[in-house]
């Protein structure tokens, strides 16, 4: 008797909240992607008699339990179908890039953050201009600033954001950037990426600085042929992070790199060739013509769960010191 007026009370309060439920859907007090979700969720309300019934007679608190379990499953299955969704290219949003850099630019700060977005950044075609264009879903939106703070140096600002805070399930998805980035201005470059995959092409540009932390994807980053003038000696140039995922950093042979892996304390050996690169420490990739090479860059890079890649294109050894002809 005990256990039927538990379950009899547990019944009651499902009823008036779904009640409670329909008059704030009919009064428009529920956005219409929260709506979705309920009506897609209403199956879990025989969850919740269902266990209720079960444990009715075995736990004291079988009520509570049974609607404890069917909240989680029900926040699990709407998890899942958002990063379902998630996963899925969108174009259904674009938005052009557009900005002016003043003549003679002394520093250009590029800071670009995404959701679930890949990211490309290479050399503009032209001089004196950012331009570039982003794909995506109609549930982000894209947020742009160029601010010129008059003193020799600028900083663009590009940002991602999701301002609906109930996305529609139907209208969700992956999207694109695209940023092409002048050849004769100072960069310092920094690119925040939740989800998916980075393209860094500085080839031909003039990278001061270089960030990535890129939480879940993959990264190829080409680093320019390029001697940094505001990088002390032995300092470093950046960090390139990849948090879930694999790294691939392309070196012009003009350039002698060093670059200290951090890989999660995994003993997993980096991928690169040993005629042209030492393997120090069991932590740190150098280029074996380092204290004769005109370019050196430093770097940081982290990759705890994934592979770590150093191409060298052919045609030079590292370091800019030429292959002795054959034949």
């Amino acid at each position: 008797m005990r256990g039927r007026r538990r379950t009899n009370l547990l019944a009651g309060f499902v009823l008036l909240l779904v009640a409670a439920a329909v008059m704030a859907n009919g009064l428009g007090l529920i956005p219409n992607t929260l709506a979705d979700v309920l009506a897609r969720a209403w199956p879990a309300l025989l969850i919740v008699f269902g266990l209720a019934w079960l444990l009715r007679e075995r736990l004291p608190w079988g009520g509570a339990l049974a609607i404890l379990l069917s909240v989680s499953i029900v926040a699990g299955v709407a998890a899942y179908a958002f990063s379902t969704r998630a996963q899925q290219t969108r174009t259904d949003y674009r938005q052009s890039i557009d900005e002016t850099v003043a003549f003679g630019l002394g520093l250009l700060r590029v800071r670009v953050a995404t959701l679930d977005s890949d990211v490309e950044v290479l050399r503009a075609v032209g001089e004196g201009r950012v331009t570039g264009e982003f794909v995506g879903s109609i549930e982000s939106t894209l947020d742009v600033d160029y601010t010129d703070h008059g003193d020799g140096s600028a900083t663009l600002t590009i940002t991602e954001r999701r301002p609906n805070p109930f996305p529609d399930l139907e209208a969700v998805g992956r999207g694109s950037l695209r940023l092409e980035l002048p050849s004769g201005v100072p960069l310092d470059l920094e690119v925040l990426g939740t989800s998916g995959n980075v393209t860094l092409n500085m080839s031909e540009t003039m990278v001061e600085r270089m960030n990535l932390d890129l939480a879940r994807g993959n990264a190829l980053v080409t680093v320019p042929e390029y001697a940094p003038v505001s990088a002390a000696a032995g300092q470093s140039q950046g960090t390139l992070a990849v948090r879930d995922g694999s790294i691939t950093i392309v070196v012009p042979a003009a350039v002698a790199a060093r670059l200290e892996l951090d890989r999660g304390g995994r003993n997993v050996a980096p991928d690169y060739d040993p005629a042209l690169y030492n393997f120090l420490f069991d932590r740190v990739l150098e280029s074996r013509t380092i204290e004769i090479a005109d370019i050196i860059v430093d770097y940081t890079i982290v990759a705890p769960s994934g592979g770590i890649r150093l191409e060298v294109p052919s045609g030079a050894s590292a370091g800019g010191v030429p292959e002795p002809a054959t034949g």
